[in-house]
């Protein structure tokens, strides 16, 4: 019980905590502990949990590495260990979530938090003209991804719920936070959004998944033209400034993993671009490749592979919905910065953790033989 507790408060805790800190906090540190209090007690109640941390200790082999190479080229310090932060408080989160008691009680307070910071960033929206507005830049918040988040949480709940008010209000539910996702004018949660709905669709009946994929590819070639206007206009296809600059820094990124693409550049690598100084990039397969290079890419794959190997486990119902949901967060963190934030990286971690918890088989008992 006290895993569920401290990982459903920590998450509560998210609502007051700062998107961008410029340092530690007293708030910062209490959901630090919470996490850390979490991801031990679940580690001291369940073997599954311990299970877990076993299977990301490829993780730790490749942060040594990445520790040892930023040594050795003097990387600084303060920024190897803030670049270690999101790895340990995922592996944390994962084992708390796996660990806890009340899975279903850490989903909902998950989605109670992505409800709330979604509700604040309509509210605050001068007005709902989307040509010109974006919710992220009144709440910035929402700019993390995890309303994504919550769609999952929200439609894994409806799965395994079998109240009939339950299953609706958790429907409307879904259908706010994807209201949410639109009003952020993100094209990389938008995107995320649109491939784990084709995901759930594929997954559950595969034929059916690609013929409905190849009509919406039909429609967009024969609407391109106006679906480009309207990505002018909403999605701000024209506008190339922030992805220009998110491009250089991509390709500045992987020009230093091609003069070390072995080990890579090591946790704490810095460089300068357009004047600033970029310890992280818009796009976390460049990133890994950066600082840790083929090997320790190749590390935090493993461990990756080991949790779609369990999801497999899952009945196809629910497998559809667990593939959609790690679909959305990868497509959403390949194009974002989210990987790096303290927020929402052990958010998904708690939600892995209890939706495997729920989901998986339980494993069969042995039967009783009689004195």
């Amino acid at each position: 019980m006290l895993t569920t507790l401290f990982a459903a408060l920590a998450m509560l805790a998210t609502l007051i905590l700062p998107t961008f800190p410029e340092g530690l906090t007293i708030t910062i540190l209490g959901f630090l502990g919470l996490i850390g209090l979490a991801g031990f007690a679940g580690f001291l109640r369940s073997a599954p949990a311990r299970k877990e941390l076993a299977l990301m200790s490829p993780w730790l082999v490749a942060l040594g590495l990445g520790l040892l190479v930023g040594i050795v080229r003097g990387n600084p310090m303060g920024q190897a260990l803030e670049d270690a932060l999101c790895y340990v408080l995922f592996v944390l989160a994962l084992c708390a979530g796996r660990g806890g008691s009340r899975p279903t009680w850490i989903l909902w307070s998950v989605l109670a938090v992505c409800v709330v910071d979604v509700a604040i960033s309509l509210v605050r929206m001068p007005s709902y003209d989307l040509s010109r507005y974006r919710s992220t830049y009144l709440h910035f918040k929402v700019i993390l991804g995890h309303p994504l988040v919550g769609i999952f949480c929200a439609a894994l709940l409806r799965q395994l719920s079998d109240r009939r008010a339950v299953r609706g209000a958790l429907t409307a539910t879904i259908g706010f936070l994807i209201i949410g996702v639109i009003a952020t004018v993100s094209r990389g949660m938008v995107l995320g959004m649109v491939l784990g709905g084709l995901t759930v669709l594929y997954v559950r009946k595969p034929a059916r998944g690609l013929i409905i994929g190849a009509v919406a590819a039909l429609l967009v070639a024969v609407f391109a033209a106006t679906l480009f206007e309207l990505g002018q206009q909403y999605l701000r296809l024209g506008n190339q400034s922030t992805v220009d600059g998110r491009v250089r820094e991509i390709g500045e990124c992987l020009t230093y993993f091609t003069r070390m693409p072995v080990l890579g550049a090591g946790l704490g690598a810095e460089f300068v671009i357009d004047g600033f100084v970029v310890s992280y990039v818009h796009n976390m397969l460049a990133y890994h490749l950066w600082k840790f290079g083929l090997v320790g890419s190749a590390l935090f794959a493993l461990p990756l592979l080991g949790l779609a190997r369990q999801a497999l486990r899952i009945d196809r119902e629910t497998r559809a919905l667990v593939f959609a949901g790690a679909v959305m967060s990868l497509v959403y963190m390949v194009t974002a910065a989210s990987y790096k934030n303290y927020i929402v990286v052990p958010m998904i971690g708690l939600v892995v953790g209890a939706a495997l918890r729920l989901c998986l088989p339980r494993p069969a008992k042995p039967p009783t033989v009689p004195a």
